[in-house]
């Protein structure tokens, strides 16, 4: 979720100042708030709460103290407090847009979608141009994957306040691309290009658009591009190695998830990588890497799918229905198993 940036949390809560009284005064909780301020600044969140909570009982009709605890408890990965604490802070003062956005992108990633979206259509009808805002709307709307329109309309609302950023248009593009709106995508992503050309996450939001537009020149040259840019930004080696595959360039696909590996050794780069060597024939190889990735998550698949096409294609039909079976009943027996099965008998005779 797009969060207030740090300095801004501090901003917002010295804007809070203003109460019902509509009078600017110092209030009696000033000193704890800021020292709580400091503290959760340099990453003391336990320290800062408890200035926060001294704070509210010295000033209970300040909604400071709340909103802050509830930005501090979310560092301390307590959601559900987080959330009592917004909204003892929009109890106070229910016109807060800015605390009812971070409300509204705490229930998205609780995954409580339909509360997200009003919380956050709340905060817009009383700001409607707080960028965040329309940023996790569209993320709560995509997420519901029922209101595809309505999420690339906000993400629109992003990339018009603030159409000097690459994020904005990077976020769109994601969206139009979610929803199959290919054409849309692309300009979408051009656009982040253009306005942050150095950007590497611009460079890899393009390539996965000309990707799926089947331009896999055009995506490899813009992988290359981001991995130039960023040679340690992984994704990008990672998207690079994958239309590789795609363009049947076994020794490139190879090198760049090999780096991809390097950077970040998940059991998704690691099986990409056994595929890319299954390519060139070098099965040991691609079988120790998909044995490298199960070793680190049992539960993904595909790399026990692919460890399971590798034995069949060196005939070892007895290992191959241990993998087989090792798969959920749907997978282990499906169309697809039946034929691995039966192609690897006939290998062997």
């Amino acid at each position: 979720m797009l969060k207030q940036a740090t300095t801004r949390l501090f901003s917002l809560a010295l804007g809070l100042l203003l109460l019902a009284s509509t009078a600017w005064a110092a209030l009696p909780d000033d000193k704890l708030i800021d020292d709580g301020s400091r503290k959760l600044e340099a990453g003391d969140a336990k320290g800062a709460i408890d200035d926060f909570q001294h704070a509210a009982e010295k000033a209970p009709r300040d909604p400071r103290a709340h909103y802050l605890r509830a930005v501090a408890l979310q560092k301390l990965n307590d959601p559900a407090g987080a959330e009592e604490a917004f909204k003892k802070a929009l109890a106070l003062d229910p016109k807060l847009a800015e605390v009812r956005n971070e409300l509204g992108a705490l229930y998205t990633e609780r995954k409580r979608f339909p509360e997200a979206v009003t919380e956050l259509k709340h905060a817009l009808a009383d700001k409607p141009d707080l960028p965040e805002a329309w940023y996790n709307l569209g993320q709560a709307l995509l997420a519901s994957q029922k209101q595809c329109g309505d999420a690339v309309a906000a993400f629109k609302h992003v990339t018009q306040l603030s159409p000097g950023e690459a994020d904005g248009f990077i976020n769109l593009s994601v969206a139009q691309r979610k929803c199959g709106k290919l054409p849309d995508a692309k300009a979408s992503a051009s656009q982040a290009v253009k306005v942050a050309p150095k950007i590497p996450q611009a460079r890899v939001n393009l390539g996965l658009v000309l990707q799926d537009l089947g331009d896999l020149d055009g995506a490899q040259a813009s992988f290359t591009v981001a991995t130039q840019l960023k040679p340690d930004y992984a994704t990008a080696w990672w998207s690079l190695g994958l239309v590789e595959l795609k363009r049947k360039k076994a020794d490139a696909a190879v090198q760049a998830l090999t780096r991809a590996r390097e950077l970040s050794p998940t059991p998704a780069r690691i099986a990409d990588l056994g595929v890319a060597y299954r390519d060139k024939g070098e099965f040991a190889k691609a079988e120790a890497l998909f044995r490298e990735a199960l070793a680190k998550e049992p539960r993904y698949l595909p790399a026990r799918w692919h460890l399971a096409q590798t034995l069949a294609a060196t005939g070892r039909c007895a290992d191959l229905g241990g993998e087989l079976a090792a798969l959920p009943a749907a997978e282990g027996k499906s169309e697809a198993a039946v034929k691995l099965k039966e192609n690897c008998r006939t290998a062997k005779k």
